[in-house]
């Protein structure tokens, strides 16, 4: 089994992640954090195998907790609200974009599948 952080300051898209990836049994969501604050706290109690983080974060951006990641060796997807090809920053393993809100099957069968992916690559 494969645990994972989720660091994400929608509330509502942090539910719908947990309910996503707990629908199947390969992922486990470890913890979850609203902020890079409530993350490194986190990171600090329990290490998952890998972290989901939001691109676009209030306060400390996700693209800013990056290098403190890697740094510790923590593999990150990155988590975004818009479909779009840009380059990889560094210290990020792959990017997805989120499950819409409107609760529909197939997108958050499609965010799953597209996670299990990345993460056996």
């Amino acid at each position: 089994m494969t645990t994972l952080g989720i660091v994400e300051d929608v509330a509502e898209m942090r539910s719908l992640l947990r309910t996503c990836l707990g629908a199947q049994g390969e992922l486990r969501v470890l913890w979850d954090a609203g902020s890079v604050p409530e993350a490194r706290l986190e990171l600090g109690r329990r290490r998952p195998d890998w972290v989901l983080l939001d691109e676009i974060l209030p306060g400390i951006s996700g693209l800013d907790f990056l290098p403190e990641l890697a740094a510790q060796e923590v593999p990150v997807i990155l988590l975004t609200g818009v479909q779009r090809e840009a380059p990889l920053p560094p210290g990020a393993r792959a990017r997805l974009l989120k499950p819409g809100a409107d609760g529909r099957d197939r997108d958050r069968t499609r965010f799953v599948d597209e996670l299990i992916r990345m993460i056996r690559a």
